[in-house]
């Protein structure tokens, strides 16, 4: 019984330029080019009676066109008639909506300044709808612009989308 045995040979040529990899035919698979995550947070205070579905395209749309891309989810405060609508919206157009809770019972006046931490980690992009009342929204808001992210904040009375860059 005879065993035969193949040799490949190649060129000395073909030995400096091909790769051990490519030479055993074992090249690892191409990941395609990732491109980096577009979360957008929305958060803030709000009178809900005059915010609707036409109110919030209106707000949205704007960002989504000056960015050039859809976001790839939401993160919104699980509580909250806007929430609903922007959940609604983000349904609409296939984008995922990631509602966050807290626990207000357990956690008292902290709950609101947690829930609002974990929205403003999770996002690149923030929304934040400002309230006439207080200015705790728009103190959060020059911070994060402070620290590189993109940030947008709505006027309560105006509805006059801005965007901050500091």
């Amino acid at each position: 019984m005879q065993q035969t045995l193949d040799i490949w040979v190649c060129t000395p040529e073909e030995a400096r330029t091909k790769s051990t990899l490519e030479l055993l035919d074992d090249l690892p698979e191409e990941s395609p080019t990732e491109t980096p995550d577009f979360t957008l947070g929305i958060l803030g205070s709000s009178d809900a009676t005059y915010w609707n579905s036409n109110t919030i395209s209106d707000i949205i749309n704007p960002i989504i066109s000056e960015i050039g891309k859809m976001p790839t989810s939401l993160s919104v405060p699980a509580k909250g008639i806007t929430s609903l609508l922007i959940q609604a919206w983000g349904e609409k157009q296939k984008i995922c909506c990631k509602t966050i809770d807290s626990d207000w019972i357990r956690l008292g006046r902290k709950a609101r300044a947690l829930q609002d931490s974990r929205i403003i980690k999770d996002s690149s992009h923030l929304v934040f709808f400002v309230g006439s009342r207080s200015d705790y929204y728009e103190k959060i808001a020059i911070r994060e612009a402070k620290k590189g992210k993109t940030v947008y904040t709505i006027d309560g009375k105006t509805r006059e989308l801005v965007e901050w860059v500091l």
